[in-house]
């Protein structure tokens, strides 16, 4: 192929499974869409067609004889008989490349087949990533002599980005600092009365809890230890006699510290949800595959 075409390549994704398929289907359907910004045309055929440069068998076991022209690979998966290994041995003989779904298939299969046609392009989760956000759960009215330390809680919060964090409050009080943080763009919900149904579902709901509170202790600590959620709290009184996990702190930077840490963890498994999910460098990693075989072709 001419180098000046090789942009406007066409891909025929061939599905042997209707609309509406089973994973297969869902799979060619996900990889046409990405490809769109990549090549001059992708599509989701059921059958080969003439006038494509690359023709994708989404399942290998389908294809038993190459009918038109152009580059053909295949989607590796499940080499687990004898017969399957002697299909796509005899379709990389006859010049079909394999997509494997991993390094460890592709070795496997270019050392057991002898044909030096197989290449790892392991694909992304077919669901969606969602964004992970903390939820923080703060339990507890406030008080004029300023006994639960609440300018921390703010400050705390203040050091995730908005859209990384949801904040729950129940407990009078709260209401001029929460307005300023909503300002701000942080996702709060705040009732003033407690609510026992509201509060289980809040707690079961949270990764913290958050107390500040230098009065002894809190409560609502042993709580979120009996749900599973990690209290992050005073190191003080009763606090430091609780079986379970928890995040204690005695100053301020100590607590700002913990905010960082959770910070930086989160942006972590938002780039590993990002790039489990990466549909677009996936398409462009064929892309890019495809017209080096046809630069060398």
């Amino acid at each position: 192929m001419r180098l000046e075409n090789l942009q406007k390549m066409r891909v025929n994704i061939l599905s042997y499974e209707p609309a509406g398929g089973w994973i297969l289907y869902d799979y060619a359907a996900k990889l046409a869409q990405a490809l769109a910004p990549h090549v001059r045309e992708a599509v989701v055929g059921f059958s080969q067609m003439s006038g494509f440069d690359v023709t994708l068998h989404v399942n290998y076991a389908c294809l038993r004889q190459v009918q038109v022209a152009g580059l053909h690979c295949t989607l590796v998966t499940h080499i687990d008989s004898a017969d399957k290994l002697a299909l796509v041995q005899a379709q990389a003989a006859g010049g079909v490349w394999g997509l494997c779904m991993s390094d460890d298939t592709m070795r496997r299969m270019n050392t057991l087949t002898g044909q030096p046609r197989f290449v790892s392009l392991p694909p992304p989760a077919m669901l969606t990533a969602e964004h992970k956000q903390l939820n923080i759960l703060v339990s507890g009215r406030l008080y004029p002599d300023g006994r639960k330390n609440d300018a921390w809680s703010i400050d705390f919060f203040r050091r995730f980005r908005p859209r990384d964090l949801r904040i729950r409050v129940m407990g009078a009080g709260w209401e001029g600092q929460l307005t300023e943080l909503r300002g701000l763009g942080y996702a709060v919900e705040h009732v003033p009365a407690f609510d026992r149904p509201l509060y289980l579902d809040w707690l079961r709901a949270s990764d913290h809890l958050l107390y500040t509170g230098h009065d002894e202790g809190a409560l609502s600590t042993i709580d979120a230890l009996l749900y599973g959620v990690t209290p992050i709290a005073t190191a003080q009184g009763y606090h430091l006699e609780q079986e379970g996990p928890m995040l204690l702190f005695s100053t301020h930077s100590q607590l700002m510290r913990i905010a960082d840490r959770l910070q930086s963890e989160l942006e972590e498994t938002n780039a590993m949800r990002r790039r489990l999910s990466d549909w677009d460098g996936f398409a462009a990693r064929h892309a890019e595959l495809w017209r080096s075989l046809l630069a060398q072709d």
